[in-house]
């Protein structure tokens, strides 16, 4: 639900404000090959976060702060819409014989080229991975981590490769990803919850009247 008003706002956005004012387009995007094989891994952003958030995050405080970060990017990355529109030159040509093409034209169709800096995209995909190194599950198993980091790698490399968005677009989403999990990490509430070692809740017998629970635990 954390992802509704982004996206009424993003769509919002999107057909109000049609001067394109800045073309960030570098050598580097002329460089990148279009591949529309990429779309598969573009699309994964909505049921990987959600899949995520209902099986991995078992503490409240790093699942709760995991929402309120994506609520401060949408609402950073709805403001450079409005103040820096941008519009990215899409290829005139896509092959709709395959499933990739015709899963690319479709996207095209519901989602325009405007609002590229930064990417949406690569936000929420790093901010998902960074918090997944968080979480009790990410903290035992270092593959974990690894995995979301590379997943994380995969999305920003698909907006490139889908001409979706331009190169610095990519480089400032995950700048500020980083930016909102740093603000967050060091609020006083969540750096002082992580403190508690949780994990001795499980040898409190059940039942247990709390004045019998000890301090420490």
């Amino acid at each position: 639900m954390a992802f509704v008003p982004y996206l009424i706002l993003y769509f919002l956005i999107q057909s109000l404000i049609t001067a394109h004012q800045y073309n960030l387009l570098t050598d580097i995007d002329t460089w990148i090959p279009f591949v529309p094989q990429f779309i598969w891994v573009y699309h994964t952003i909505i049921p990987v976060t959600v899949l995520t958030c209902l099986v991995l995050f078992k503490r409240r405080d790093v699942f709760l702060s995991l929402i309120y970060s994506n609520l401060v990017a949408g609402v950073v990355l709805c403001f450079f819409y409005i103040f820096l529109p941008a519009f990215y030159p899409r290829e005139a040509f896509v092959d709709t014989n395959t499933m990739s093409g015709m899963l690319v034209e479709f996207t095209r169709t519901i989602d325009g080229a405007h609002n590229t800096f930064p990417s949406g995209h690569v936000t929420f995909a790093w901010i998902l991975a960074l918090f997944v190194n968080l979480s009790q599950k990410g903290k035992s198993c270092k593959w974990l981590c690894t995995s979301y980091f590379c997943w994380a790698i995969l999305l920003s490399i698909s907006t490139v490769t889908l001409k979706q968005h331009y190169f610095i677009d990519v480089i400032s989403g995950v700048a500020l990803a980083g930016i909102i999990f740093y603000i967050f990490k060091k609020l006083p509430q969540f750096r002082n919850s992580t403190k508690l070692v949780t994990i001795d809740a499980k040898l409190i017998p059940p039942r247990t009247p709390p004045a019998e629970v000890p301090v420490d635990c």
